[in-house]
């Protein structure tokens, strides 16, 4: 009992600050007031022209186009389904009774719950919470790498501190998508996305500060940047004051930030600005709550079964990924979820890949993400080229026909001579059909820790459900499994998958267990074995230890096929590049498996596909 005290003291504490801020912050303005001719201001009120009026008003619909905006942008990111057409009135009328009634969050909840109450209490509060935080962040960024330096006379300064912020933030969230607390994960926004707020919050403040600006006396009035500035700084004064509509600190502030404003033409704006900016929305915005049908959701269709199958084997590597389907009319392909990007993995599963880079494009936009290709062959490179895309080749793979595969070719002598280094060492290679799983486990072990650790995404990673259907090698010596390799197979096709080995391993021991896939391949009929792929040459230096693999998969001779990557921009190609390096380097735990691999696909995306949108009524 005694230790509830104090938390319930420090909780009433915390939310008596906020009044009595706003208590002290009333007394100071209506000292302030009590200086002012009021018949002057009436005066200055109604020599405002009514174009100004009426531009204000505009200027005041611009800046809740762009508040409203924030809940489309957080719909997306929690996965809603909500359309983007309600979420943005739910957000209009929320934040235009928020901020008159006061306690912004508590009453932007009710009436996001009272319009969407099918979303359900977590759902709204987290929606609520997003919305809060993320306009607190934008607005953090812009007044300190914009709105101080101005206002402070020194507006160079926002020449190296926008960017300085803007990047840092990038990288923060680049580096750290998934922020943990203890147990609790929470997912932060998407670079795109965050770019998509950082955007709405400007548009939000000039249009806002315009609607003061407007409503002064021409020629009266400072610079407009000097001026949103001082609003972006009193605005936020506003909001830590926590009452109705900011009053107290907002105008103690702005007449604070603006002394060279005659102060009966800055009250007579403000008492303007006061019924254009929160008069009028908040009547339109109680009507729109009280007369609007809640919306309804109706059952969701179940999410199309993404088949990792397809033209090309290594398809079935991206089992232990997040992927969705992704589906037009004509064609059909398998898409990876990373924090920042939506990437259409090694080209269509069928069908021209022309077909899907609108749906891909639009079904990134509703995740909040930027869309690319990746793994693509030069013919698909081409294709996206031709529709305005950005194609550069990414990486090299290593085929051959095992059919035709000739180990007495002189191009193969380095095989020759580790085959035989092998050989002379004693080890044996078998096709393991009834895996030893612990044994394998400590290869995988060792090999883990002399390597850094496993890659993820499109590198597979060891886990017995997903490697139980997979072609499997070992390498034994003096009894013992030294190394293994595994594959995944199409029709026709066998493509490198996991290559591990012990420190100790004989030289030439997984030069004999790529050897043996090929042999068995050529035996089945297949017509190509992929060895993987490595970084295109001008991308080695970044990929250290890739040298030796390089000479590895190049004593077997093979022919080598450029891959390419793919974005719609520049900037979104940079951004799908370190989103997928990031992915592979730094993978997320995986996640349970799947009763079988045979039809598994890997861990769901709950998104439908890009043209079976959520059906909604309401």
């Amino acid at each position: 009992m005694q230790d509830r005290i104090p938390a319930r003291m420090r909780a009433a504490s915390q939310r008596a600050f906020p009044v009595l801020l706003g208590a002290v912050c009333a007394w100071l303005l209506m000292r302030q007031a009590g200086t002012l001719d009021w018949s002057s201001v009436g005066a200055a009120i109604q020599a405002i022209p009514p174009g100004r009026w009426a531009l204000a008003l505009l200027a005041t619909a611009g800046s809740f186009w762009a508040l409203a905006q924030y809940d489309a942008v957080a719909h997306r990111h929690l996965e809603t389904g909500a359309p983007d057409g309600p979420a943005r009135r739910a957000g209009a009328a929320s934040i235009a009774l928020g901020q008159v009634i006061g306690f912004g969050p508590a009453v932007g909840a009710a009436v996001r719950w009272r319009l969407m109450p099918s979303l359900g209490h977590g759902a709204i509060l987290r929606l609520t919470g997003f919305v809060t935080l993320s306009f607190f962040a934008a607005w953090g960024v812009w007044v300190l790498g914009l709105a101080l330096p101005m206002v402070g006379g020194a507006a160079w300064l926002a020449l190296p501190v926008l960017p300085a912020l803007g990047l840092g933030g990038a990288l923060a969230l680049w580096r750290f998508p998934v922020l943990r607390l203890g147990r609790v994960a929470l997912r932060l926004p998407s670079i795109p996305a965050a770019a998509r707020l950082l955007a709405l919050c400007l548009l939000d403040l000039v249009c806002a500060g315009l609607a003061l600006w407007l409503l002064l006396p021409a020629g009266t009035a400072p610079a407009l940047p000097v001026f949103v500035a001082a609003y972006a700084l009193a605005m936020g004064a506003g909001l830590v004051g926590g009452t109705p509509g900011g009053v107290g600190p907002f105008e103690l502030a702005l007449l604070a930030l603006l002394p060279m404003v005659d102060p009966v033409a800055l009250a007579a704006a403000i008492l303007g600005y006061r019924l254009v900016y929160y008069a009028v929305p908040a009547v339109l915005g109680a009507v729109y709550a009280t007369l609007a049908r809640p919306l309804a959701m109706l059952p969701q269709p179940r999410s199309a079964p993404v088949h990792l199958s397809g033209p090309r084997a290594e398809a079935a590597v991206a089992a232990q990924a997040s992927v969705q389907a992704l589906r037009s009319a004509t064609a059909g392909a398998c898409l990876l979820r990373t924090p920042h990007s939506l990437t259409l993995f090694l080209g269509a599963q069928h069908g021209p890949i022309s077909d899907l880079l609108a749906p891909l494009r639009a079904e990134a936009r509703r995740q909040n993400r930027v869309a690319c290709l990746y793994k693509v062959t030069a013919r698909d490179a081409a294709a996206a080229r031709r529709a305005g895309w950005i194609a550069a080749p990414h990486s090299t793979e290593a085929v051959l026909d095992p059919r035709a595969f000739d180990l007495d070719a002189p191009d193969r002598r380095q095989l020759r001579r580790a085959l035989r280094k092998a050989d002379r060492a004693g080890v044996s290679v078998e096709r393991m059909t009834a895996p030893d799983w612990p044994a394998l486990a400590e290869v995988n072990t060792a090999w883990a820790q002399a390597h850094g650790g496993e890659r993820g995404l499109t590198m597979g990673r060891f886990c017995s459900s997903y490697l139980r259907d997979k072609p499997l090698f070992v390498a034994r010596h003096q009894g013992r499994i030294v190394g293994f390799v595994t594959a995944v197979a199409a029709p026709g096709e066998r493509c490198l998958d996991l290559m591990r080995h012990r420190p100790e391993a004989p030289a030439g021991t997984m030069h004999a267990l790529v050897h043996a896939l090929i042999r068995s391949a050529a035996r089945e009929g297949c017509h190509e074995v992929c060895l993987a792929a490595l970084p295109a040459p001008r991308l080695m230096r970044f990929a250290p230890g890739s040298e030796g693999l390089a000479r590895f998969k190049s004593s077997f001779a093979p022919s080598w096929r450029p891959l390419y990557i793919a974005a719609p921009g520049r900037t979104a190609l940079l951004l799908a590049a370190l989103d997928l390096w990031r992915a592979v380097c730094r993978p997320e735990p995986l996640p349970p498996p799947a009763p079988s691999t045979s039809d598994w696909t890997g861990p769901q995306a709950p998104a439908q596909d890009a043209d079976s949108a959520v059906r909604l009524a309401g």
